[in-house]
């Protein structure tokens, strides 16, 4: 809120903590940095790929274009993949699909990937928890699930 103008001499100046002002500091005012979500390590590191983060990031937050989205209902439900009439969710794709289970086995036989978990959830947990982002298995994770994407 400004103050109300008095005499003739009005002045508004940005204070900041050195006394100047930047763009940087007038947008960490109006847009304070959020909570570090603890997948963001699966995102970062030398070895990423940006195509790769990014469809990573969009299958982190669940917002790969699945057949289970509503406005997706049109095309039809069930994975067109495997083509074995279960509808195409996150959770399929990645654990249950016979297709992408086929392509994960293949990879493995390359790269010696232990995955312990068959929910997306507890598995990106795991992921972000063993995996910092600078391990050469955390590039050969994000291509397998970009590949299979």
């Amino acid at each position: 809120m400004l103050p109300p103008m008095l005499e003739s001499q009005d002045r508004i100046s940005w204070k900041s903590k050195d006394g100047s002002f930047n763009t940087s500091t007038a947008y960490d005012l109006f847009h304070p940095p959020g909570p570090k979500v603890l997948w963001s390590s699966l995102l970062t590191g030398s070895f990423k790929i940006p195509k790769n983060c990014f469809i990573l990031w969009l299958a982190i937050i669940g917002r790969l274009s699945t057949l289970d989205k509503p406005w997706l209902h049109h095309i039809g439900g069930s994975c067109i993949l495997c083509q074995d009439g279960v509808p195409e969710t996150h959770d399929h794709l990645f654990f249950s699909c016979s297709f992408s289970r086929r392509c994960f086995a293949i990879i493995r036989q390359q790269i010696p990937l232990p995955w312990p978990h068959r929910d997306w959830q507890h598995g990106v947990h795991w992921a972000s928890s063993r995996w910092r982002g600078k391990h050469v298995v955390n590039a050969a994770f994000r291509s397998l699930l970009a590949s299979i994407v």
